[in-house]
């Protein structure tokens, strides 16, 4: 019988490229195909825990997959093999920063004034809410 286990390449210890947490987080999920890509997403973009676990809760995979119809499909099937392949050096110095809490659109072109005057105002309620 096989199992998710089974499906990481025997090493002597699975924390080679990962945290220990990170693994735990990932044998959470079924969907080899899934697994596969949050696995080279970690990797690749240096997530934390914290920042994996965020990315399955939002269903990053599965809104990457139904995003663009069959041809993003393929992309997001090659990402999950492969992980991303960086062709100039600043890809591999770029951070993305990750704003879906401000509820701006995806594809939205957006100043960076605009960009700051949402954050303030986010920051705003969230000290509200707190009171004193």
């Amino acid at each position: 019988m096989y199992t998710i286990i089974e499906s990481y390449e025997n090493q002597q210890t699975l924390s080679v490229k990962l945290s220990w947490s990170h693994y735990c987080e990932l044998l959470n999920i079924s969907d080899q195909n899934a697994r596969g890509f949050y696995q080279q997403e970690s990797i690749n973009s240096n997530w934390s825990v914290r920042e994996l676990k965020r990315q399955i809760e939002t269903s990053l995979f599965e809104r990457l997959i139904l995003s663009d119809g069959s041809s993003n499909k393929k992309k997001v099937l090659e990402l999950a093999n492969q992980g991303v392949q960086y062709s100039k050096p600043n890809d591999i110095l770029k951070d993305p920063y990750v704003f879906e809490f401000l509820g701006i659109p995806e594809n939205k072109p957006m100043l960076e004034k605009d960009l700051e005057k949402a954050l303030i105002i986010k920051i705003e309620k969230f000290l509200l809410e707190l009171g004193r």
